[in-house]
């Protein structure tokens, strides 16, 4: 007999949008337990979400046109969930003892895919078991558009990096399902990858310097305890650890720069109305001021000391917890 992924048989597509809601937050706190994740965790899938939401809604009104309230609240349903699962399974490549921890681009997005589909599946087999209502199932369509939402937050290398003065040449990443011009993205799927890289654009620059501290802490887990152990390092090993750190804050500021610079590319898909609202209305701190703030902020020019890089990456840790 296969196995009932639900106690309840859920009554309406809300209710089926709950349960695997509930499913998704037990995933995503197993893996950040498991897996040490100061950046993938509940914390960032929720805040992906609302970003999601806050999208959708500014643009409800030009949707309406083309869809039906009810067609409109199924789409939102199917949103959330993708922007809360999108990075639901992290997997890291094998590396040594205290090195920087890698993962294999898309791995981690088709996992999540995969293992968010089976769940899916599994419920529409339950309901189509039963006796309930079947109109709430998700279709394959839908299922489709799930698996693409998440595999659009797949995030590659900038080829080019950035281009900006002070950091020259440092690395950047961009997310390339926006500039597929072989294909129409979805909207689901546009709407999700422009929440996962719009914390800057959306909650400005403390906010977007919290999530680089946040991401350098979950690829370097080893970082938490040298920096807490700054002064016991003889001058070699000082200059190794200011060079990652200058490394990271360079990334920072790069990736500003580089999220100001490819917003008009990544919006390009959306219906013109659509893109007003997104540069008037949603992304409205993605501008020169913020990336003004953000290089205030960051300690990234080559003169910067040692000290001040320590001072700088233990405040923002210190704030993330243990």
């Amino acid at each position: 007999m296969a196995q009932k992924y639900s106690a309840q048989q859920p009554n309406s597509f809300e209710e089926m949008v709950e349960q695997i809601e509930k499913y998704i937050r037990g995933e995503i706190n197993r893996e950040t337990e498991v897996k040490q994740l100061h950046y993938h965790n509940i914390a960032h899938a929720l805040q992906v979400k609302r970003r999601a939401e806050y999208i959708f809604q500014a643009i409800k009104p030009v949707l309406a046109q083309d869809y039906s309230a009810l067609e409109l609240r199924r789409i939102k349903n199917i949103m959330s969930i993708c922007a809360l699962a999108h990075d639901m399974v992290q997997i890291f490549e094998l590396t040594p003892v205290n090195h920087s921890r890698k993962r294999c681009s898309g791995a981690s997005e088709m996992e999540t895919a995969n293992k968010l589909l089976r769940y899916v599946q599994n419920l529409n087999l339950d309901l189509a078991s039963s006796k309930g209502d079947h109109s709430f199932v998700f279709s394959d369509r839908e299922q489709q558009i799930i698996r693409e939402a998440i595999l659009a937050t797949i995030c590659v290398p900038d080829p080019y990096g950035s281009r900006t003065e002070n950091v020259s040449a440092s690395p950047s990443i961009y997310q390339p399902y926006l500039y597929n011009s072989d294909k129409k993205i979805s909207l689901v799927g546009g709407i999700i990858a422009l929440a996962d890289l719009g914390t800057l654009g959306m909650d400005g620059a403390e906010a977007y310097i919290q999530d680089g501290i946040s991401i350098f802490l979950e690829d370097n887990p080893h970082f938490q305890q040298l920096i807490r152990s700054c002064d016991r390092f003889d001058s070699t090993q000082q200059a190794e650890i200011k060079a990652q750190l200058l490394n990271m804050s360079r990334f920072i500021v790069a990736l500003a720069y580089e999220r100001q610079a490819r917003f008009e590319p990544e919006i390009a898909g959306f219906a013109f109305d659509i893109r007003q609202i997104l540069r008037h209305q949603v992304f409205i701190h993605l501008n020169q001021e913020s990336i003004d703030r953000v290089e205030a902020l960051v300690p990234s020019k080559t003169e910067t000391s040692y000290s001040e890089l320590i001072n700088f990456f233990s405040s923002k840790i210190y704030a993330i917890g243990d």
